[in-house]
Order: C-alpha cells, then sequence, then structure tokens
C-alpha cells in the first residue's frame, strides 16, 4: 500500500531469547526491504535491569541480546526504540505454549503480576482487589514508583543507545480506584504521570511516544469502551504536553475516524496505528491520508503476537502458535509488502 509518510514503523515485541536469530532475520530480510524504518519493542519487564534485578520478567533479554537486535536495525537504518507499560498492562495472563507476552485478564484464576507489581505490591494500584478490569494499574499518585519507573526507563534508553521511548497507556481502565487517587480526577491524575515522564525525557533530549485511547471518548467517537474511554479520562487531552508523539490505534470498522481530526486539532503530532484485520486496516489508512493536515508523523503498525512466531511464520511458512499469528503476517504481506 503506498502512503505518504516517511515514517513506516511496526511493534514488535520482545523476542524468546531462543528466537532471537530468527527475528534478527525478520529484520535484515522482510523488514527493511519492504521500508520499514522504525521499530518499537515491547519490552515490559523482559530486561535484565542492572538497577532493578527484582523486576525481571519471563525470560529476560540481556544487553548483548539488545545490542545484536540493535546492530541488525542500525545495518538497515531503522531506528530500534524500546517501549514499556507504563500505567496499565500490568498483570495478565500468558498463552500456551509460553510466548513471553502478558496479555491482561479479567478473572482472578489468571491475574498474573508483571515485573513491577510482582516486587513492588505498594504500588498496584488495585492493593488487594481480586476483581478487576481487564488488567492491573500502577498507582499514579505512589512518588516511590514514580522514582522506580523513571531509573527503567533511564537504564532501558541506556541500553538502545536512545533518548526516546514508547510509554504504552492504552486500556488502562483501573485509575483513581485506592483511597489517594480517588481523592483526583482520573484526567488530572493521568495527564501529571504521563507528563512527568516526558519532562524527565524531554530533559535527556527525546521524545515520549504513548497510545491515545484514553484521550478519547466514546461520546465524541463512536468508538467502542476499548479504543477510547467511557470515565472522563479524554479530558487529560487538555492537559498534556504537546511535544508527545500520539500512536492513534483503531481496529474495528467505522464509517469515520474522527481521531485523526480530534487529536490533530487538539495540537498532537499523531502516528497511525491499525492491527490485523486488512480490510480495517485499510480503511482506517484511507481515512488518515485523507484528513491529514500535516499533523501524521506516519505508519505504526501492530502485532501484539510473539515476534519469534510471526518471524517463522513469514519466514518459514509455520503455522503460527497464537489464533491471530497468520492473518498478522498475512496482513503485513499483502498490506505493507510495497510500503
Amino acid at each position: 500500500m503506498k502512503l505518504p509518510w516517511k515514517t513506516r514503523g511496526i511493534v514488535l515485541t520482545s523476542p524468546l531469547t531462543d528466537e532471537i536469530d530468527d527475528v534478527i532475520k525478520l529484520i535484515d530480510e522482510y523488514l527493511a526491504p519492504c521500508g520499514f524504518n522504525l521499530i518499537f519493542l515491547q519490552v515490559r519487564y523482559r530486561y535484565q535491569f542492572k538497577k532493578h534485578p527484582e523486576v525481571w520478567g519471563y525470560d529476560p533479554l540481556s544487553l548483548d541480546d539488545i545490542k545484536r537486535l540493535l546492530s541488525v536495525c542500525r545495518k538497515n537504518s531503522i531506528r530500534l526504540v524500546p517501549k514499556m507499560n507504563l500505567i496499565g498492562h500490568q498483570s495478565g495472563f500468558p498463552n500456551e505454549p509460553t510466548d513471553g507476552i502478558l496479555h491482561g485478564h479479567n478473572t482472578k484464576e489468571c491475574d498474573i503480576p508483571d515485573g513491577l507489581l510482582r516486587a513492588y505490591p505498594g504500588f498496584d494500584e488495585q492493593g488487594d482487589e481480586k476483581e478487576i478490569n481487564y488488567a492491573r494499574s500502577i498507582c499514579l499518585s505512589n512518588r516511590a514508583a514514580k522514582a522506580v519507573v523513571f531509573e527503567l526507563v533511564d537504564e532501558l534508553m541506556e541500553a538502545f543507545e536512545e533518548n526516546t521511548i514508547h510509554i504504552g497507556c492504552d486500556e488502562a481502565f483501573n485509575v483513581g480506584i485506592c483511597p489517594a487517587c480517588s481523592k483526583k480526577p482520573k484526567a488530572e491524575l493521568i495527564s501529571s504521570w504521563i507528563n512527568s515522564i516526558n519532562d524527565h525525557v524531554r530533559a535527556k533530549g527525546g521524545t515520549v511516544y504513548m497510545w491515545g485511547d484514553r484521550l478519547l471518548s466514546t461520546a465524541e467517537t463512536g468508538y467502542d469502551e476499548w479504543e477510547a474511554s467511557k470515565n472522563g479520562t479524554e479530558q487529560a487531552r487538555e492537559l498534556l504536553s504537546r511535544d508527545i508523539t500520539v500512536c492513534d490505534w483503531h481496529y474495528g470498522k467505522y464509517d469515520e475516524y474522527k481521531s485523526v481530526e480530534i487529536l490533530g486539532n487538539a495540537g498532537f503530532e499523531i502516528m497511525v496505528s491499525p492491527w490485523r484485520d486488512i480490510s480495517n486496516a485499510k480503511r482506517f489508512l484511507d481515512y488518515a491520508v485523507k484528513h491529514d493536515k500535516g499533523h501524521i508523523k506516519g505508519l505504526l503498525v501492530t502485532t501484539w503476537c510473539a515476534s519469534g512466531d510471526l518471524a517463522k511464520c513469514i519466514l518459514y511458512g509455520e503455522k503460527g502458535r497464537w489464533q491471530h499469528t497468520e492473518e498478522i503476517a498475512t496482513t503485513l504481506k499483502e498490506l505493507y509488502s510495497k510500503l
């Protein structure tokens, strides 16, 4: 698909350590020839942090692993940027067979804390609450949590030799629950937290990227409650620094993708982020191209399957471990192979 934007990005999950070679080959032999020049690597806590080893996630990447990925990206003029989830997506359940990805879920049997909340239960917005909405969140009023997060951000950017980071912030349904946070408007909580991370990163000359769903309302957009907010967090849009780049993800079928204009009119530069359904992705991209007022920085394709699984599917024709891997691979090949 021909697109007018120079930045052509993709989100990959951190590979399992025994699949790093497959992902390196995917980057070198497929993504680079397709014209991708930006990769956000979804790390979460799957890195061997030196300052906070207590937060290590499942099968964490080493510094040498990161350097190997960085080397193949630089060889192909691709920018490799780390990605963490720094509000929601702090718990979930693993796929079977294990692919290293923790997916949010709303039953207590599958509510497995990820690295930060496992190491620091006091940072959990939900505390001992058993029934939560999809996945746990960080307490945004906790100063100690912010201090640890800043150190993790610094170490991850240093490992990637980057001054920029994607901080997630999507699907953060569980904010404003604890006694401290419940006293504050949800939009104020979110914007204050994100602005503080942005100030920290900007001081290093970098840029913060984030997902945009909590900056939109279902009422103004017609999106569902996954792609937009129903609890007032969209008011954070007016409180956020405009030098944050908002990644506008939408996976559903809509007549209009009003967020393209809403975010642009609010003064944000955006990335357009489709997923696996090829017809919905094309519909979204066509709409974005027609409504670009110069505020769209580029494309950011999402995947959300194990990157090694995706690599084996694309490169070797193997059946995907996850139910959506083959559809994601097909959409990549049919829609983006000739960027």
